[in-house]
């Protein structure tokens, strides 16, 4: 008896046949490598996620999730934001193997080998697929770049320094 399966199509499809948990992700139908985050980018990461999971619980606004959980947007990108929300609205993009839709909110933390990846590619991606607010995190400084969307565009980012503030959740978060 012999089984037939499906060739893949993209490298979106090869990246569903490989082990969980491996170290990479789909940006435009290019495999990036994923390689663990520093200490640093991880406790940012968990601070970030434990304030937002905190007001998206205690006003039942949708769900707070961090990585590694894979996004896919569209059939040529499969990411996995550090820390994301999805609203309620949304909550329809959830399904048991990763997210199918814009989060409405993505933080990502920079590491030395994903700086060019999420400064731009992801950016424009994120821009392309609707995500809400984008806050980019720079562990060294602290910095933060915050990208709102505005008709279809990311406008010129916001900079703060150890917070990000939500616009979509009136809420700002410090780490």
């Amino acid at each position: 008896m012999s089984v037939l399966m499906k060739k893949p199509e993209t490298l979106v499809d090869v990246y569903r046949l490989l082990p969980e948990g491996t170290p990479i992700q789909v940006i435009n139908n290019q495999f990036y490598m994923s390689p663990s985050p520093a200490f640093a980018h991880f406790s940012i990461a968990k601070t970030i996620f434990l304030q937002l999971n905190e007001v998206v619980t205690a006003n039942n606004l949708g769900e707070a999730i961090y990585a590694p959980v894979d996004v896919y947007l569209g059939d040529k990108n499969a990411v996995q934001p550090d820390v994301f929300f999805i609203s309620n609205a949304n909550k329809h993009f959830i399904e048991n193997d990763g997210v199918y839709g814009a989060p409405d909110i993505i933080v990502e933390i920079l590491s030395p080998s994903n700086k060019n990846t999420d400064l731009i590619k992801k950016k424009a991606i994120y821009e392309q697929f609707g995500v809400q607010e984008y806050f980019i995190v720079e562990p060294a400084d602290k910095s933060v770049l915050s990208y709102y969307l505005k008709d279809g565009k990311y406008a010129e980012p916001k900079k703060q320094k150890a917070k990000l503030t939500s616009k979509l959740l009136r809420k700002t978060f410090s780490f």
